[in-house]
């Protein structure tokens, strides 16, 4: 009977042929260590033992409080409210400026003073202060109205108007506004500056570059033989509207290199006339693409005679690759002479409970445990 059979190698474990388990009978877990313990100034902070907790907490009154605990090993940091006494050398400064006195440093426990002193615009009463906007406002617009020059001019009530001929176009103004024409290839543009200009547009005629073709002037497209078509009159006016037909002739000729960006579809028979190698630059080769079942099929390397040689196929009978000899091209099917023995490799340590696929179960095919590393030959 046909079945996956062991092969012993050097190294093999002779008890493997008549015990296949149970060689490891016991084993010793080792123990995890406990806790990890660490320090700050001398002080442990977390426990180092496997349960139990642990609380470090500062001097009373700061609210920093660390907290190690075994389940689960986490740190905690806590804190609370702090005292304006524990903040005593923190301080902050208040500066008098234009109208004020007093003022300095002081603890943020402390305090500090600044009066605000009475001016021209500002009245100072015992719980408040009060700013006199009918002086203020017209002292304050006075003041920067008559600083202002240029093209706008403010009276001192704050009246503005515009100074005449003070806006520059272009500079002074936004929209559609085009301050002159460009003159491009082949055009030529006259009277193109001042407010009240009419410009003129006018365009350059000729054969020569940047220059402009005139509607009479005639095309004329030929074929080459054997390679293009053309169809139509040979020569036509451009302004006329010319019209030609581009195509193949049924017989094509290629003089050098042809390159086919896309597919290239053979309806007839290929025929590779080279003396060189041929240079394939996919990576897969599909062959019988036209099949739509199940056959025979694979490369012959052609020998003394014609379409006549060594064979290596797929035999799609025993869905196993395969050789022969003196094998004709033209046939659709070959009896092997030999067969390819495949390698399978899978965790399990016996190919007779949980194997590779079914179709590998075939003689002289290999395989290898990647669990115990056994070795089996099937046959």
């Amino acid at each position: 009977m046909a079945t996956w059979k062991k092969v012993i190698v050097s190294g093999s474990n002779v008890s493997q042929l008549n015990n296949d388990a149970g060689y490891l009978t016991s084993a010793t877990s080792p123990v995890r260590n406990a806790f990890a313990s660490a320090s700050v100034n001398g002080a442990t902070i977390i426990a180092d033992s496997a349960s139990g907790s642990l609380t470090f907490a500062s001097s009373s009154g700061q609210g920093l409080t660390l907290l190690g605990t075994s389940a689960p090993d986490t740190i905690t940091f806590g804190l609370s409210a702090i005292p304006n006494a524990s903040l005593a050398n923190s301080t902050f400064n208040v500066g008098a400026g234009s109208g004020l006195t007093g003022g300095g440093s002081a603890n943020l426990g402390g305090t500090s003073t600044v009066n605000v002193g009475a001016g021209t615009h500002i009245t100072v009463n015992a719980d408040d202060i009060a700013v006199n906007t009918t002086t203020l406002i017209p002292a304050i617009s006075g003041s920067i109205f008559t600083q202002v020059s240029g093209d706008i001019n403010i009276t001192a009530g704050g009246v503005a108007t515009i100074q005449a001929n003070s806006v520059a176009l272009g500079t002074d103004t936004t929209g559609d506004y085009v301050a002159n024409l460009g003159a491009g290839t082949g055009v030529t543009i006259g009277s193109n500056t001042g407010e009240g200009s009419a410009p003129t547009i006018a365009v350059n005629y000729g054969s020569s570059a940047n220059t402009a073709v005139q509607g009479s002037t005639t095309i004329s497209v030929t074929g080459t033989a054997n390679e293009v078509e053309i169809t139509g009159t040979t020569a036509q006016a451009l302004g006329g509207g010319p019209s030609y037909t581009i195509g193949l002739p049924n017989d094509v000729t290629i003089g050098n290199n042809l390159t086919v960006a896309n597919n290239l579809t053979v309806i007839g028979t290929a025929s590779f006339q080279n003396t060189t190698n041929l240079e394939v630059a996919d990576r897969f080769v599909l062959l019988a693409s036209g099949s739509n079942s199940t056959g025979d099929g694979g490369l012959v390397i052609q020998q003394a005679t014609q379409n006549v040689g060594e064979l290596f196929g797929y035999d799609s009978g025993v869905s196993r690759w395969a050789v022969t000899s003196s094998f004709t091209a033209n046939q659709g099917a070959f009896t092997p002479d030999a067969f390819m023995a495949t390698v399978t490799s899978l965790s399990s340590t016996n190919p007779n409970t949980t194997g590779p696929a079914a179709r590998y179960s075939a003689t002289g095919n290999i395989f290898v445990s990647s669990g115990d590393e056994s070795i089996w030959i099937y046959s």
